[in-house]
């Protein structure tokens, strides 16, 4: 059975929401997976598919999956600068009080 607008034309199914999940799973990926190239990879292909899910209008999933990638692959980043000690890590300002 073929489902029809009252115009006449079928109704196109909306493909992009699979590259929407996708990019939300690459997202959390990015956040929680502590290999700092893995993140940075899976983060910045998650940001690529989010764009084109959201430029096709596939919903909160592409924003959601846009937001995780984003925080990702800055965590990343930073993680990676902080561990080759390009920029001082937070904790090398506290004295051992024992």
């Amino acid at each position: 059975m073929d489902y029809e607008t009252p115009g006449g034309g079928a109704v196109p199914p909306n493909n992009y929401k699979g590259m929407a999940i996708a990019s939300l799973v690459l997202g959390i990926v990015a956040l929680v997976v502590p290999i700092p190239v893995l993140d940075v990879i899976a983060g910045v292909v998650g940001l690529f598919l989010a764009g084109i899910s959201m430029k096709h209008k596939a919903g909160g999933l592409a924003v959601a999956g846009l937001v995780l990638s984003i925080l990702g692959t800055i965590a990343a980043i930073q993680f990676t600068l902080q561990f080759y000690g390009v920029i001082p890590s937070p904790w090398d300002s506290f004295d051992v009080w024992f």
